[in-house]
């Protein structure tokens, strides 16, 4: 069994001290702590959201301004971008 220290900060230190004296044992918040900490990484990599709803929620954020003139292409479809850059021949630089 592996061993770990962990340095506690004043607050930390008392709210231990409090869960020690209600009889709680420290070591089993830590190792729920570990546990649930890894089973949110892990289930956060598996559950990956599309591109199409995390760039709506970019557009929803972030809309157009209301004086920018209308384009003639819709920024959300992509076959419609690439007939824009096929047309263009190559991407210019700002």
């Amino acid at each position: 069994m592996k061993l770990l220290n962990v340095r506690l900060g004043t607050e930390d230190a008392r709210l231990a001290a409090r869960l020690r004296k209600d009889g709680i044992p420290i070591s089993q918040v830590v190792r729920e702590a570990i546990r649930a900490a890894y089973h949110d990484r892990v289930e956060g990599r598996v559950r990956s959201r599309r591109p199409s709803e995390i760039m709506a929620e970019i557009y929803a954020a972030l809309p157009d301004p209301p004086d920018l003139p209308p384009r003639r292409y819709d920024l959300r479809d992509p076959s419609s971008v690439r007939r824009q850059i096929l047309a263009r021949r190559r991407l210019r630089r700002p």
